[in-house]
Parts: structure tokens; C-alpha cells; sequence
């Protein structure tokens, strides 16, 4: 994992092409490549209302895991509750949602280790477990030779 900053620190309430890529960073950096190729969700959101549900948010998501596949990846997303345990059982580098610190009923992504907080692609940014809405775990999409290996 290589730490990349966002470039980019809008709401909702901005432009497309101002509002933050976070989740582009922290995927940037658990995958080592440049920013630029990562994929961006934000694009996705551009016929969405911010007053959209979950439901209607949810497909830059099959575009996201069409994109993994190129790494032989997918992602699942686990939303994150109270009483979820929390630490080791995420083994490896996942993405986090967390509540913002920078914007009042804003999102943000950062990067997590082992279920730890690893790096904030915002330095201005401040987050802490109990602001963890949920995790896009990153799978192998080859799980007969991931099991193979072990």
C-alpha cells in the first residue's frame, strides 16, 4: 500500500468535477497505481439527486466490480453496525465509509489494515472508529486458487 491524497475536496453540493475523490485515493493506494487510473465513482453521480437512496446510489457499484475484475478483485460491501466486532477478522487492505469530519451528514473513505485505520487521503481530515459506516472488502475473484495457496 502506497499513500495517495485525494486531489479533489468538494461536497455533494459542488460540481462534478470539484467534488472529492477519496474513494478514488484510498483505491489508488491499496492497489499502487496511479490516481488517474483509478476507478472515480463521482462521475456516477451526476444524474443523482442528493437526496437520493441507497438503492438508487447503487449503480457505480456493478461499475466498480466490473472495473476490479481487471485485478482479478470484487467487492462486497458490509454496512457497518454498532454491535459489529471489530479488529483482525478484516484481514488485508479494504476501503472504510465513514462519516465525514469535514462536512455535517457527509461521506468519506479511508483505507484500513487488519480493521485498523491505515491512511485518511485527506490531511485535513479526522477520523476515528467510531465514525465507521460500513467497508467495500476487497475479494479475490479466483477463490479455488486462493484456497489452493493455503
Amino acid at each position: 500500500m502506497i499513500k495517495i491524497n485525494q486531489t479533489r475536496f468538494g461536497g455533494i453540493d459542488k460540481p462534478i468535477s470539484e467534488r472529492g475523490n477519496c474513494f478514488q485515493a484510498c483505491l489508488a493506494s491499496i492497489l499502487e497505481i496511479p490516481l488517474e487510473q483509478a476507478f472515480d465513482c463521482v462521475p456516477f453521480e451526476s444524474d443523482l439527486d442528493p437526496e437520493a437512496t441507497e438503492f438508487e446510489q447503487q449503480h457505480w457499484y456493478v461499475a466498480f466490480n466490473k472495473w476490479l475484475e481487471q485485478f482479478g478483485l470484487g467487492s462486497i460491501y458490509l454496512e457497518w453496525q454498532p454491535d459489529t466486532p471489530t479488529g483482525t477478522e478484516l484481514t488485508g487492505y479494504h476501503l472504510a465509509a465513514v462519516k465525514s469530519s469535514m462536512r455535517k451528514n457527509g461521506r468519506h473513505c479511508v483505507v484500513i489494515h487488519n480493521g485498523e485505520f491505515v491512511h485518511d487521503p485527506n490531511p485535513n481530515s479526522k477520523v476515528n472508529s467510531d465514525d465507521l459506516l460500513g467497508v467495500y472488502l476487497l475479494v479475490s475473484l479466483n477463490v479455488a486458487k486462493f484456497i489452493a495457496k493455503s
